[in-house]
């Protein structure tokens, strides 16, 4: 037994230089880190190299005003946050001081309000311990050097240093408002749609098909002049000027099966694009042996199609 423990303490250089690790590896900067736990940003940074001259490994790439994980700091990053995190929640429950898990859970803008926001009930219902933060990002994060437990992400389940679960997969349909469907249709070909305004949604960040894309999986040539009336670059709001009749938008579903169902939107054409993507529920590596994000995770796989 008693060689365990010596062998245990031999191969953990510091645990003081742990503890420093994780905070500036969280925030990727080592002033905020040193704010975070009440020392100066010298020490932050005397620790770090410490730790690094002890493992024969740099831990951070640093560079002008900018800091990241190496491979091996990304490695030992997700080993110490899931044990720090172990650890908490463990001492949690022995004194009983907190009552409720929390995680922090990244979506994008559009799943937040039509997808998330409708189902928060169920979530209150289904798991009543659990405190959740959403926050809305515009672009996928690095979840590794991040302080996100669960990102729900749109693409093909590969990501380094993450764990992918799948929700459901990317089917593209045609939407308009009911009132602009009954003036201007019904659109029983594409020519016909395509003499009416279109609402082109462009993501800088991220990979999400467009009027053109759509028109050639279909392999309908694409017209040098589409009839774009509006362009935005945040989904939501594309959906949102086509429920105030502004045109016709390409959608996902089953993101905008609630603005279906309630009648805000309706299919203006008769033809799902499947793209073989799919939206998955991601976890950094060694994150997702925690005990609330695998309840969440399981809780989204359970409500995915519902």
């Amino acid at each position: 037994m008693s060689h365990d423990r010596r062998t245990f303490r031999q191969s953990v250089p510091s645990l003081h230089g742990l503890i420093l690790f994780e905070a500036a590896a969280r925030h990727l900067n080592f002033s905020t880190a040193a704010s975070e736990l009440s020392i100066t940003q010298p020490a932050v940074s005397h620790g770090i190299k410490q730790l690094e001259a002890a493992l024969g490994h740099p831990l951070f790439v640093r560079e002008h005003r900018t800091l990241s994980l190496t491979t091996q700091g990304v490695r030992l990053y997700s080993a110490v946050a899931s044990g720090f995190g172990t650890i908490s929640e463990t001492l949690a429950e022995i004194s009983g001081s907190v009552h409720r898990d929390k995680i922090v859970a990244g979506v994008s803008t559009v799943l937040a309000v039509e997808w998330l926001a409708p189902r928060l009930g169920k979530l209150r219902q289904d798991l009543p311990n659990l405190q959740i933060e959403i926050r809305c990002l515009d672009r996928d994060p690095d979840l590794p050097s991040s302080n996100i437990d669960v990102h729900i992400r749109l693409g093909d389940g590969h990501w380094p240093g993450c764990t992918s679960t799948r929700l459901w997969a990317e089917h593209i349909v045609v939407l308009c408002s009911p009132e602009f469907l009954e003036h201007n249709g019904p659109f029983n070909s594409i020519p016909e749609m395509l003499s009416h305004p279109l609402i082109h949604y462009t993501d800088p960040y991220r990979l999400r098909p467009g009027w053109g894309e759509w028109l050639r999986a279909l392999n309908v040539p694409v017209p040098p002049n589409l009839p774009v009336a509006l362009e935005v670059n945040d989904q939501l709001l594309a959906q949102k000027a086509a429920e105030k009749g502004e045109g016709l938008v390409l959608a996902q579903r089953p993101i905008v099966n609630q603005a279906i169902d309630t009648g805000r939107l309706t299919i203006a054409f008769d033809h799902t694009l499947e793209t073989g993507r799919h939206h998955y529920a991601v976890t950094p590596s060694g994150q997702g042996t925690r005990r609330a994000v695998v309840q969440f995770r399981d809780w989204l796989v359970a409500n995915a199609c519902n």
